[in-house]
C-alpha cells in the first residue's frame, strides 16, 4: 500500500471541532464536507464521510476530546473506511451487485436483534444528527465483501472427511463439557511498531465497551478478521479448538463479559463470552427456552390478494405438530424458518414475553403481523438444539478457512492499493 501522508492542521481542527459540537456538524458549508480525508485508488473519503463515521462509533460511548486519543480513533476509523473502499472496488472488479432490497433487509435484522421496530435505526441516527447513509454504507460494503469471497475463495476450500471425523470425535469427547460462543475483536500486527499500535487501539476499543459501547458495532468498525461483518461472531467453540490463551480468557468469563487486550498468534484480541452450553444443551447462566420461528414476508405495498394469501398459508404452517416440522412447512412455502435456541425471556420486549411465556411444549403462537409480515412462533422441547452432524461441521471448518483466506485476500488488496490520507 502506498502512503502519502499530509499533516492539514486545519482539516483536522475542522473535524474535531465538528465532532465536539453536533450544531456545528449539522451547520458546517457543503464544500468543507466535501473536503478530502483520503484518496483510495480513485475513490475519495470526505471528511463528512469520517465525521459520520466517528459520530456513529459513538453511539453509546463516551470519545476522546482530544489529543493522542482523538487522532488514533481517527486513524483507525478511516483505516476500516479505506478496506471497505477496497472491498467495494474489488466487488466492482468481480461484478459484484448488492441490491438496496439487500441492504434494507440486513438492516431490519439487525433491529430485530436490538429490539428495535423497522426503519427505528434510521430514526434513531437522526435524531442523533447522523445520515443513516453512513451505517448502510458500511453494511453494503460487508455485504459485497461477502460476495466476493462466496464466489471467488469457496470454490477452492476444501474440507477433507478426516477433518470432520477428527472434529466429531472430539466433540462426542466433550460432551458433557461446556461449548462458548465467542465474539472477537482482532487487531494484527506484523512488527514491534504496529504491536504498539494495536495495543493502543485494543485498550481504547475496551475503554469504549467498558463505556457502553455496542460490541457488534466496534467489531464492525475496527476487527480485522472474517468475523467483522458479523459482528465478530466466531459461533460455538469448545475446549480445544481455541488458541491456549483466548481458551484462557474465554474459560474465566460470564455470560455478557469481556476480556482483553491477550495476546494471540498474530495480533491482540477483545474477546465477549456471548452464550456458553454443553454440546446440544442450555447455558447453566441463563433461564431459558427454544422457540422455532416462522415467517411470511410480504412485498412492500401487498393488494388485498397477497395479504389474504399470507394469511392463510402462515394458517395451514401453524397446523405443524412439532419445531422441525413447522420450519419445513414454513421452507417450503416460500418463507423463513428456523429454531432459536436460549431465548431469554426476560430480555425480550413485554410483547414478545406475553406471546412466549404461556406456550407449552409444541404448541403454537396465534398469527403475529409486524414489518410487514405474518409470522407465528412454537416451543420446542427442553434440552436445547441437537448434537453436530457431520454436515454441522463440515460447515463451522468452511467458515474457518474461509475466514484465514478472506483475511489474506483484503491484506492483498492494500498491500497493492494505492492510498493518499490527507489527515
Amino acid at each position: 500500500m502506498v502512503f502519502k501522508a499530509f499533516h492539514a492542521a486545519c482539516a483536522l481542527a475542522f473535524l474535531g471541532a465538528a465532532l465536539s459540537d453536533p450544531a456545528a456538524a449539522q451547520q458546517q458549508p457543503r464544500d468543507q464536507g466535501r473536503r478530502i480525508a483520503a484518496i483510495v485508488n480513485r475513490d475519495a473519503i470526505t471528511l463528512y464521510d469520517l465525521e459520520q463515521r466517528v459520530r456513529f462509533m459513538g453511539l453509546g460511548a463516551r470519545l476522546p476530546d482530544g489529543g493522542e486519543a482523538r487522532q488514533r480513533l481517527l486513524n483507525e476509523v478511516l483505516r476500516s473506511m479505506i478496506n471497505e473502499r477496497l472491498q467495494l472496488q474489488e466487488a466492482a472488479r468481480e461484478r459484484v451487485e448488492v441490491t438496496d432490497r439487500e441492504v434494507q433487509d440486513q438492516l431490519a435484522e439487525i433491529e430485530r436483534r436490538n429490539r428495535m421496530q423497522r426503519g427505528g435505526l434510521a430514526v434513531m441516527l437522526r435524531q442523533r444528527n447522523i445520515d443513516p447513509r453512513t451505517f448502510e454504507d458500511q453494511v453494503r460494503a460487508s455485504l459485497a465483501w461477502n460476495k466476493v469471497v462466496q464466489q471467488k475463495i469457496l470454490p477452492q476450500i476444501r474440507v477433507s472427511d478426516v477433518e470432520v471425523q477428527a472434529v466429531l470425535k472430539r466433540l462426542k469427547q466433550n460432551k458433557d463439557k461446556l461449548q462458548y460462543r465467542v465474539q472477537e475483536i482482532f487487531l494484527p500486527f506484523d512488527n514491534p511498531q504496529q504491536q504498539a499500535r494495536a495495543l493502543q487501539t485494543a485498550q481504547f476499543i475496551l475503554g469504549q465497551l467498558r463505556a457502553g459501547a455496542s460490541f457488534d458495532i466496534m467489531a464492525r468498525q475496527f476487527s480485522q478478521t472474517g468475523t467483522a461483518s458479523t459482528g465478530g461472531d466466531m459461533g460455538f467453540l469448545f475446549e480445544g479448538q481455541m488458541e491456549a490463551e483466548i481458551e484462557q480468557a474465554v474459560k474465566q468469563l460470564k455470560t455478557g463479559q469481556i476480556a482483553g487486550p491477550v495476546r494471540g498468534a498474530g495480533g491482540y484480541y477483545i474477546l465477549r463470552l456471548s452464550d456458553r452450553r454443553t454440546i446440544g444443551g442450555r447455558n447453566p447462566d441463563v433461564k431459558s427456552i427454544s422457540i422455532a420461528q416462522a415467517l411470511i414476508r410480504l412485498p412492500d405495498k401487498p393488494t388485498p390478494a397477497q395479504n389474504k394469501a399470507a394469511q392463510e398459508q402462515i394458517a395451514k404452517i401453524a397446523g405443524a405438530t412439532d419445531c422441525p416440522g413447522l420450519v419445513k412447512a414454513v421452507q417450503e412455502a416460500g418463507g423463513q424458518g428456523r429454531v432459536v435456541d436460549d431465548v431469554v425471556l426476560e430480555q425480550q420486549r413485554p410483547e414478545i414475553r406475553a406471546i412466549f411465556g404461556p406456550l407449552k411444549i409444541n404448541q403454537v403462537s396465534r398469527a403475529i403481523f409486524e414489518n410487514n409480515s405474518y409470522a407465528v412462533y412454537m416451543r420446542c422441547p427442553d434440552g436445547g438444539g441437537r448434537e453436530p452432524e457431520e454436515k454441522d461441521v463440515r460447515e463451522a471448518l468452511q467458515r474457518q478457512k474461509l475466514g484465514a483466506f478472506s483475511e489474506r485476500y483484503l491484506k492483498e488488496l492494500r498491500r497493492s492499493a494505492y492510498v493518499d490520507i490527507r489527515v
